[in-house]
């Protein structure tokens, strides 16, 4: 695999997101869960796992947390061994960054292997241009078209991308393992190895996203129109796959879940056939591409460089781009929408986009201004695109106080040594950043975590509750209360913010304070009056903080925090 600085950007820019946003939600809550409960009990003693007390709605896949397990756990033995103490209250939580992180790496891997492929085709490309230009004793340069960046673009373009980027440690099913086996995938056909490739759609199908199927099909139907079809070798591999997926799924899943199944055809009924998906929202058929695709594409400029990008595009590269455009269109059928289930498509979406970037960049001359704002609006969209992609991942950090609440109360335990504590969670904070990871699991603090949903058996768990971590702003909204014989009281101790709404009366104020201080002022002179300031703000820049607080305080006073959730201790009247 050949490497690059832009392939340690990529890193970075990932490793940024995952440290930003170091907490999950409840759509990751499955894998996450699953992850903690095979490194900690193995694989052979399933008593004690998270999903036998909260199944959910339908089974899923162990396959992706088994994966991800084992390429995390040679790490997590080396840093037991150089570990200083195994009561470090931080343990839990610095495993699941690393849990992540090796989800990341899946993700970057298989987003740098595209690459490689999508460059490498286009080197056989264009020397294959200039063997048939000798050939035809032409030897003008000038009609060979080069794409040597096409592999910059593509990594830029997706490294300013903020769903795949923010997303991609994230223990979402779509991003564990299935994102990075589609990507390979591509870059397989992108490297002729077109049986392969539908091999390993339809085990990823199978095995972890059904409405991957859909890119399969997608794949089988356009590498027909092509010519680029193997006859029935195609359809033989395309099996294999299925058949092998299926198998180890129905073998591992079912040991796990206790029940003969086939987690993805089990949801494709419950969600699909039985139309219980619906029961989440539903959006108009043309939503994918009206409303998602704008969303994930924010400037547009890669949408509107999609129709270049195809004129130039090999045969391969055109298979995988229209088989996820068919992918979207597929998946519009379905009334209820999440981004997440077109994900796949952004890869070759991207890909397009680059190859029109790339044309344009190396073959365009500089000859006048028409062509210099034309090739200008490249960099230009990757910056805008940098931008809002940090913007997006600053507000996102704020969405997940459940799990700043849990991280808080840990260390108000720490602080004030208090061991032996029971606390209750409620459903909010659970939902949004409390994992089995956040839990402090040393027996030298013996702190239990209770996150009963059934308020029978919760009302018999009351009374034994030391704290509570909830949503709920007033005691007196508590479900259960002590009886009046009863000498306690809840008194809260911490708070947690989340985002709310956005208020722009902070950057209005100064702008409008702008204006009536330079109103009776010419264009030119307000332009004067602030470059005879420059100089004192460059020294403000150099000594201080200046630019930085000038950003946070903007910041907090336009993206606004209210307290969400309260943690309370019980305490003697």
């Amino acid at each position: 695999m050949k490497w690059s600085y832009l392939d340690t950007a990529l890193l970075v820019v990932i490793s940024y997101h995952l440290v930003n946003s170091p907490y999950t939600k409840v759509e990751e809550s499955f894998n996450i869960q699953a992850i903690h409960d095979i490194l900690k009990y193995g694989i052979w003693d399933i008593s004690k796992y998270d999903h036998l007390q909260f199944p959910g709605v339908v089974p899923r896949t162990f396959i992706g947390a088994l994966l991800i397990s084992f390429l995390t756990n040679p790490f997590i033995i080396i840093s037991h061994i150089f570990s200083k103490s195994s009561s470090d209250i931080s343990a839990g939580f610095e495993t699941q960054l690393l849990v992540r992180s090796i989800i990341g790496l899946t993700n970057a891997a298989s987003l740098i292997y595209l690459k490689n492929s999508l460059q490498s085709m286009f080197d056989k490309y264009m020397q294959l241009e200039s063997e048939q230009n000798e050939k035809s004793n032409r030897n003008n340069l000038d009609l060979i078209r080069h794409f040597s960046s096409v592999g910059k673009w593509f990594l830029l373009f997706t490294m300013t991308s903020f769903h795949l980027m923010f997303y991609a440690t994230r223990p979402l099913p779509n991003f564990v393992m299935t994102l990075p086996l589609i990507n390979v995938s591509f870059g397989l056909i992108l490297n002729e190895k077109l049986n392969w490739a539908l091999a390993l759609l339809s085990f990823t199908s199978i095995v972890f996203r059904l409405e991957v199927s859909a890119l399969t099909f997608g794949v089988f139907l356009f590498s027909y129109y092509y010519n680029k079809l193997d006859g029935f070798k195609s359809i033989r591999f395309a099996l294999m796959g299925g058949s092998l997926g299926a198998f180890l799924s129905i073998v591992i899943d079912s040991y796990f879940w206790g029940d003969w199944t086939l987690p993805e055809v089990d949801a494709f009924i419950f969600n699909v056939i039985s139309g219980k998906a619906s029961d989440w929202g539903t959006e108009p058929f043309i939503a994918y591409f009206t409303h998602y695709l704008r969303m994930l594409f924010i400037p547009p400029t890669i949408l509107l460089l999609n129709y270049l990008g195809f004129r130039f595009a090999p045969y391969n590269l055109k298979i995988v781009t229209l088989a996820s455009y068919f992918h979207i269109f597929i998946m519009s059928f379905q009334p209820h929408k999440e981004w997440r289930f077109i994900i796949y498509s952004i890869p070759p979406i991207i890909m397009l986009g680059s190859t029109a970037a790339s044309y344009l960049w190396e073959n365009i001359k500089v000859q006048n201004l028409k062509n210099v704002l034309l090739l200008s609006l490249l960099p230009l969209s990757v910056i805008i695109s940098g931008t809002i992609s940090l913007l997006f991942s600053k507000i996102s950090s704020m969405n997940y106080p459940g799990g700043e609440a849990l991280a808080n109360f840990n260390q108000y335990l720490v602080d004030k040594n208090i061991t032996n504590a029971n606390v209750h969670i409620t459903v909010p904070p659970c939902m949004t950043g409390v994992t089995l990871f956040g839990q402090i699991e040393s027996p030298l603090y013996n702190i239990t975590y209770d996150k009963t949903e059934d308020l029978n058996k919760l009302e018999f768990k009351w009374s034994t509750f030391d704290y509570i971590i909830t949503h709920q702003n007033d005691p007196k909204q508590f479900p259960f209360q002590f009886d009046q014989s009863d000498d306690y009281k809840w008194e809260l101790i911490q708070k947690n913010k989340m985002f709310t709404h956005v208020d722009l009366s902070f950057i209005r104020s100064h702008i409008n304070q702008f204006i009536k201080n330079n109103k009776d002022k010419e264009l030119g002179r307000i332009f004067f009056d602030n470059i005879e300031k420059l100089p004192t703000l460059l020294s403000e820049l150099v000594t201080t903080q200046y630019l930085v607080n000038i950003f946070n305080e903007t910041f907090d006073k336009t993206f606004i925090q209210n307290d969400i959730f309260y943690t309370y201790k019980k305490v003697r009247q």
